[in-house]
């Protein structure tokens, strides 16, 4: 019988004494350096931040920290360790991989590249099986993230569409640290402390060296730091949505990939396969996401008749009266409204109170209603899909630190 009581236990206990660990606090900083980004872009979109950096980072810490004990979970279930997984190499890469793109802060390419240098040149000498192993549960634990999670301090963003004009859409971008454990085995050694004895059928993944299961291999739980980065673009359907699309067909990536990792222990040309699906396969769903979103018809298009709304002000009378993304709005106050200029034009009386004629993304004709005594309404907190010929705020994309240097040496350059 597998002692799951136990394990969970012992996985929570080691996996509390990552906070100690300097990395996780590297981690940490990066996450709120990407953050810091992202809540400049939504003031420049919105004129304020909806969150602050602050609880950007609570959030991804404290969601991170849970998908690290279902990782863990997994981890000790099919028995995956960290000797000769050349983490130190994929972290290095990873980090030089974020220089280029933001999204690349990623295990799938960094231990794709680091796997298929090892089978190439044979230098790192490491266990492609369990490398891959551990990126495929990391990735497991990021569609859990990202089903749950994923969708949340998404940022509005306006593009240009070759069909459609100015439309609206959201940046979703999330980084999360991971604290999870990963096991080491050591053998002809007496361990002090607790140990577990394990079912004969297990570990499910032979580990190099170690061919044959030798009956004093003990196995120690060590906890470590990953980072996980989530990064689309919601443009014809709801962030809620495209974020739980995207963590559907990420759950299926991961498990094809820990199934083909967990095989090449025992069948070695496998590992071959492993690291070209590793990163080949995560590329090609984002590819493939990207080209729905600017194929198919944008959810959050200018209205003929109205004005689109694409977000609300957290706090704003807009989301007081529950005026939602992709409502219509055609009248405040019994006038008609085609633009922001007629909504300020409404609110420069500061009415008391007022009521706005809508249609819900849904289609529904409804009527929202909002008073405030004495001061009045002044804005109404809402951003609106520009027409073509207003003059639309530019989408910034999240630049990454090499693009940022390139253009600071550009603008110096420029500037002599």
């Amino acid at each position: 019988m597998f002692p799951i009581v136990d394990l969970t236990i012992m996985v929570i206990k080691s996996i509390i004494s990552v906070f100690i660990n300097p990395l996780f606090w590297v981690v940490l900083f990066l996450v709120y350096s990407q953050y810091k980004r992202s809540s400049r872009l939504e003031e420049k979109m919105l004129g304020k931040s909806k969150y602050s950096v602050k609880d950007r980072v609570v959030s991804s810490a404290l969601t991170g920290l849970l998908g690290g004990i279902i990782g863990s979970a997994v981890m000790v279930v099919v028995g995956v360790t960290l000797d000769n997984t050349g983490i130190i190499y994929v972290w290095i890469i990873a980090i030089l991989l974020m220089m280029i793109n933001p999204r690349y802060m990623c295990f799938s390419y960094a231990g794709g590249i680091v796997s298929l240098a090892s089978l190439i040149f044979g230098y790192p000498s490491i266990d492609v099986s369990a490398l891959m192993s551990i990126v495929a549960i990391l990735h497991l634990v990021e569609s859990v993230l990202i089903y749950f999670n994923g969708s949340k301090h998404s940022i509005p963003v306006f593009m240009e569409d070759k069909r459609y004009g100015v439309v609206g859409g959201y940046n979703l971008v999330r980084f999360w640290p991971i604290p999870i454990i990963i096991m080491t085995a050591v053998t002809g050694q007496i361990i002090p402390g607790e140990t577990i004895p394990m079912p004969d059928w297990w570990p499910m993944l032979k580990a190099m060296g170690l061919e044959g299961k030798p009956d004093d291999v003990i196995y120690l739980m060590l906890p470590v730091v990953a980072a996980l980065g989530y990064s689309d673009i919601a443009i014809t359907e709801t962030p809620e949505r495209k974020s739980r699309d995207s963590a559907v067909k990420l759950l299926g990536y991961s498990i094809t990939l820990l199934i083909i990792s967990v095989l090449s222990s025992y069948q070695k040309p496998l590992q071959w396969v492993a690291a070209v699906v590793g990163p080949l396969m995560h590329e090609l769903l984002i590819i493939a996401s990207r080209k729905t979103q600017k194929q198919g018809k944008p959810l959050y298009l200018a209205a003929d008749n109205g004005i689109r709304v694409l977000d609300v002000l957290p706090g704003s009378p807009a989301e007081k009266m529950g005026i939602k993304r992709g409502d219509i709005l055609h009248r405040i106050n019994g006038k008609e409204i085609a633009n922001e200029a007629d909504i300020g034009d409404i609110l420069n009386y500061y009415p008391t109170y007022m009521w706005v004629d809508a249609v819900t993304v849904k289609g529904e004709r409804t009527t929202y209603e909002f008073t405030q005594y004495p001061v009045g309404v002044g804005k109404l907190g809402v951003l609106v899909v520009p027409r073509d010929g207003d003059v639309p705020v530019a989408a910034m994309e999240v630049l990454s630190p090499l693009k940022r240097w390139i253009r600071r040496f550009r603008n110096t350059q420029d500037d002599e």
